[in-house]
């Protein structure tokens, strides 16, 4: 046979046993119910309620941020919550992350010891 041929057969053979090759991964899945179990419950604006609203019972985000796309989508970040608009009209409430404060004592006393 053909050198060429031969070369031919065996890169297909290898690309059909790669594409056999079984792969594998972890999946993780929390419920929603269980994600801020630990966390206060925060008041959101719902759904279909007005910036001007939001406003009067938030008061003044910590950052507006500006429409962009169409729809014209904007954002008000607040400490605890960021508030989703389209346009006047509230689309989403989500809570922002906070991560949790980690507490060394090892690092305060280690330190006054030497």
């Amino acid at each position: 046979m053909n050198k060429k041929i031969i070369r031919q057969i065996i890169q297909s053979l290898l690309i059909i046993s790669f594409a056999c090759t079984p792969t594998y991964a972890d999946e993780l899945r929390i419920p929603v119910g269980q994600q801020a179990r630990d966390m206060a419950s925060v008041d959101m604006p719902p759904k279909g309620m007005s910036k001007e609203k939001v406003r009067d019972l938030f008061g003044k985000p910590d950052e507006d941020i500006p429409a962009k796309g169409t729809p014209p989508i904007s954002r008000w970040k607040y400490k605890e919550f960021t508030v989703y608009f389209d346009s006047n009209t509230v689309i989403h409430s989500v809570r922002n992350f906070q991560p949790k404060e980690k507490t060394s004592n090892t690092s305060e006393s280690t330190e006054n010891n030497y």
